[in-house]
């Protein structure tokens, strides 16, 4: 069964960025999935009353896509739960293909950008 939890540890966070290969963010908030093994981790940000995901990382020898964005969208829920409208993820936060199912436009800066009230009040129009 799949879990996506909070990571509550700096440790573990850190070492769950080494084991896939990206940057550990001290300051980042962080989820993990897991289905009995660790599936992937979502590192993010809150900055300026907006919500940034920082990367979206499989674990090695992993591919879910399905995992990845249940993971995701548990983020977006915190963010827009936390009272956050606005969430972004850069280009290269994560894969082409998570990048294009996940929801996020691109916006003029080069951003992907979310509107979360929209998506979460209006999910049929968006």
């Amino acid at each position: 069964m799949l879990t996506v939890l909070p990571i509550q540890s700096k440790e573990e966070q850190k070492e769950l960025c080494v084991a896939c290969g990206i940057e550990f963010i001290e300051n980042a908030f962080a989820y993990r999935a897991d289905d009995g093994g660790f599936i992937g981790i979502c590192q993010f940000t809150f900055e300026n009353d907006c919500g940034y995901i920082k990367n979206l990382s499989y674990a090695p020898n992993v591919v879910d896509n399905e995992a990845m964005i249940i993971m995701l969208r548990a983020t977006m829920s915190f963010m827009h739960r936390c009272g956050l409208v606005n969430s972004y993820m850069e280009k290269d936060a994560t894969t082409d293909v998570l990048l294009k199912v996940s929801g996020y436009k691109e916006n003029s800066e080069g951003k992907y950008y979310m509107n979360l009230d929209k998506f979460y009040n209006t999910p049929c129009s968006h």
